[in-house]
Parts: structure tokens; sequence; C-alpha cells
């Protein structure tokens, strides 16, 4: 009987990579829980759900997350938009936003904190993976040094 030598070991092989941590920023409890369960079907990491500013702050401070999915209007003394500035200026996690409204006054403010894009409620979930696709190539562009601006979906 013979032993047949033992096989050379193959070119090594990278694991496949996690998908990205994101961040929910949504003060509507059944609006946050789709929004998860969406992230989570297509693989995405979720550091949870945040419905005030500080608390966004607090998740972000302890996850390292590239994305927030946050809501324009919410309560208290900090809406989505500064929410999502100082995310991005503090934690370098970019915004897709989320609203309701379509007011202009609002898209315009939410424009000047650069949001990686803009989805209006209720969206698909195929909406949303479009958005997050976008928003991972955008920040990998601005990662090469170039970007470009964020559509209204």
């Amino acid at each position: 009987m013979s032993i047949a030598p033992p096989e050379r070991p193959g070119p090594a092989v990278d694991p496949v990579p996690a998908q990205p941590c994101v961040l929910i920023v949504e003060d509507d409890s059944m609006v946050a829980t789709y929004v998860a369960e969406v992230l989570l079907e297509a693989g995405f990491r979720v550091a949870g759900v945040a419905s005030t500013a500080s608390e966004a702050l607090s998740l972000a401070e302890q996850m390292a997350c590239v994305l927030a999915l946050v809501d324009i209007r919410l309560p208290g003394p900090q809406d989505g938009i500064e929410i999502a500035g100082e995310l991005r200026r503090r934690f370098g996690i970019g915004a897709i936003f989320l609203s309701g409204t379509s007011d202009p006054d609002h898209i315009a403010r939410a424009k000047r904190v650069s949001p990686y894009g803009f989805l209006q409620k209720p969206f698909l979930p195929s909406q949303m993976y479009k958005a997050l696709d976008k928003a991972l190539k955008q920040r990998e562009a601005e990662r090469g040094g170039c970007a470009s601006a964020p559509d209204v979906l």
C-alpha cells in the first residue's frame, strides 16, 4: 500500500470581506426595524439604531462604521442634518438621508453636509441597495481623491 505525498497547499484564498458597518439614525421604530432588516438581508453589519443625536454619537464612538442612514427630521435640539455633519466631521461616517419630505429648503441644507444620497420614504429594498452601492463606490472614490454629487432617489 502506498501513501500519496501530501498535497501542496494551493494559493492562499482571501476570505470574503465583510460588508461594512452601517449606523441607523431613525426615530420611527417601524422604519428603523425595516431598514435594519433590509441591511441584514444584504449582509451588512448594523451598529445599532439611534433615535437621537447623543445615541448616534455614542454608537459611532463604539463601532467602526462607514455609513449612516439618517432621518432628516429627528426630535431634539439637533436634527438629522446636523447629526450627519457631525458624524462625517468626527468619525468620517458618510450619510444617506432618509426623508418623508421633499421640501427644497431641507434638501438644500442637507446637501451642504455632502451626503452620499437621499432616499425618499417610503422606499423599496432595491432602492436602498442601489443607494448603498452608490455610497460605497463614492466613498471609495473620495479616498482616491474624486467625488461626485449625490442623487435624489
